[in-house]
C-alpha cells in the first residue's frame, strides 16, 4: 500500500531500531522519531498479524473489547473523511453530534467498518481515543507499561479504529504523543513549533477536540489564501507508519494524520509539564493578549524587545537603559504582568517556556502582523468574547 503523494516535499522522520528509557526522556522533547519493531511482544500485534482478513481482525478486537460500549463518528461521503473546520471557517466543523454514535456495542462499529471496507458504503467511520481500562482483556493484550522505553508508571493507553481514508487536520498537542501502529497505515506530516507564524492557527477558543488547529488543508493548500504556508513546507517532515512502527511526537509539534486501510492504532500520552504549569502558562498568555491588544503596534514592538531580554532570555534580569522607553510607558498593571510573566517563565520546563515566548511574539506582540490574516476581525472578536473569562483557552 502506497499513500498518494503530498502536494509538497517533506523529509522523512528519523527511524531507529531501539531506544533506552534514559535516551527516551531526552529524545521525546527534541524531534519526532520512529522506533521500529517495538510491538513484537504485544499479543494484540501478534494475533492481528495472524488474522486472515478485516472481518477476523474486527472479531478479535470485539472479543477483547467485550461489552464495553464504544463511541465513534460516521462522516458522510462528501466530507471525504476530513475532521476539520468547514472550508476554513472556525465557527463550524465537519463533525459533531450529528456524526457521532455514542455508547454502542463494538459489534455495531465493526459492522459499519466492514461496510466501508467492502465498498458497500462510501462514508468514513472512525472510533477515536477509546480508553483502554487497566485489567481488561484489551489491556492485557498490550505490552507491560505499553512500551519498554516509556516511564514505569505509564499505563494510559487509548485505541483508535477506522475505515480507510480518515484525515485529521493539522493540529498540535501540549504533551508527548506516542503512536503504536497495529494494523493498516498512517501518514503523519509534521511541522516544528517554530512554523507557527506560517500555519494560520485558528483563534484559541475555536479548537478541534481540545486541540489548537490550523485553518490550512494540508492536502489541498490554497496559496492565494495561505501564502505563508509555503514557508512552513520547507520544514515539513513525514512519517509513514506501518504495523509495528511507533512514532514519538514531541509536545507542540504540529501534525496532520491520514489513515489507509483498516486502521488500528494504540496511543499513549506523556506530560513533560504538569497541568498546573500548563494552566499558569495559558492563563498568563491570556492576560498578556488582553493587556497588549489595545496598544499600538509601536508600543508592542518596544515591549517585544523588552520581553525578549528581560523575561524570556536565559537568566533574564531587570532591563537595562536600552529599554528605558518601553519601561517608562508601562502602567503599573503592565509592570506587574511583566514581573509575573518572568516568574511563570522561570517556573516551567524549557520546552514550554520556549512555546510561551513564541506565542507572546505571534499573538501578544503581533510581530508577524494580524495573527488571523484570513479572518478579518477574528482576533478582536476572540478578545471580546473572552473579556470576562480568566483564559482564552476553553478547558473542560
Amino acid at each position: 500500500m502506497t499513500p498518494p503523494p503530498l502536494p509538497f516535499t517533506a523529509r522523512s522522520v528519523r527511524r531507529i531500531s531501539r531506544v533506552s528509557r534514559e535516551e527516551f526522556v531526552t529524545a521525546q522533547l527534541q524531534e519526532p522519531f520512529v522506533v521500529t519493531g517495538s510491538l513484537e511482544s504485544w499479543p494484540l500485534f501478534q494475533r492481528m498479524r495472524e488474522c486472515g482478513g478485516d472481518e477476523r481482525k474486527l472479531a478479535l478486537l470485539g472479543s477483547l473489547v467485550g461489552q464495553t460500549p464504544v463511541s465513534y463518528h460516521r462522516l458522510p461521503q462528501q466530507l471525504r473523511g476530513h475532521f476539520h473546520f468547514q472550508e476554513g471557517d472556525p465557527e463550524h466543523v465537519t463533525f459533531g453530534k450529528a456524526t457521532r454514535r455514542e455508547n454502542v456495542s463494538f459489534e455495531v462499529l465493526a459492522r459499519e467498518l466492514l461496510e466501508c471496507q467492502r465498498g458497500e458504503s462510501a462514508d468514513s467511520v472512525y472510533m477515536q481515543a477509546h480508553f483502554i481500562e487497566q485489567g481488561t482483556p484489551l489491556s492485557g493484550a498490550l505490552g507491560p507499561g505499553v512500551l519498554p522505553f516509556l516511564p514505569e508508571d505509564n499505563d494510559i493507553a487509548m485505541m483508535w479504529v477506522g475505515s480507510n481514508g480518515q484525515v485529521v487536520n493539522l493540529h498540535y498537542d501540549d504533551f508527548t504523543t506516542v503512536i503504536c501502529m497495529v494494523n493498516g497505515m498512517k501518514r503523519v506530516t509534521l511541522f516544528p513549533p517554530e512554523s507557527l507564524p506560517h500555519l494560520y492557527q485558528a483563534p484559541f477558543d475555536r479548537m478541534l477536540e481540545y486541540c489548537q488547529t490550523s485553518l490550512v488543508r494540508v492536502l489541498d493548500p490554497d496559496p492565494r489564501r495561505y501564502p505563508l504556508f509555503e514557508r512552513a513546507q520547507r520544514e515539513a517532515q513525514v512519517a509513514v507508519l506501518e504495523p509495528g512502527d511507533v512514532l514519538v511526537m514531541p509536545p507542540m509539534w504540529w501534525h496532520h494524520v491520514e489513515s489507509f486501510g483498516l486502521n488500528v492504532m494504540v496511543n499513549t500520552r506523556l506530560f513533560p509539564a504538569s497541568f498546573p504549569q500548563l494552566e499558569s502558562a495559558y492563563s498568563n498568555l491570556s492576560q498578556g493578549v488582553k493587556l497588549f491588544f489595545p496598544r499600538s503596534q509601536e508600543q508592542r514592538n518596544r515591549a517585544l524587545a523588552l520581553y525578549r531580554e528581560a523575561v524570556f532570555a536565559p537568566g533574564a534580569s531587570e532591563p537595562g537603559p536600552v529599554h528605558s522607553a518601553a519601561v517608562a510607558e508601562e502602567t503599573p498593571e503592565l509592570a506587574r504582568h511583566r514581573a509575573g510573566t518572568r516568574q511563570v517563565a522561570a517556573s516551567i520546563p524549557a520546552f514550554l517556556r520556549e512555546h510561551l515566548a513564541r506565542y507572546y511574539e505571534h499573538f501578544v506582540f503581533q510581530a508577524s502582523g494580524d495573527p488571523h490574516p484570513t479572518l478579518p476581525g477574528a482576533f478582536a472578536a476572540m478578545v471580546e468574547r473572552n473579556r470576562h473569562s480568566p483564559t482564552l483557552f476553553p478547558r473542560e
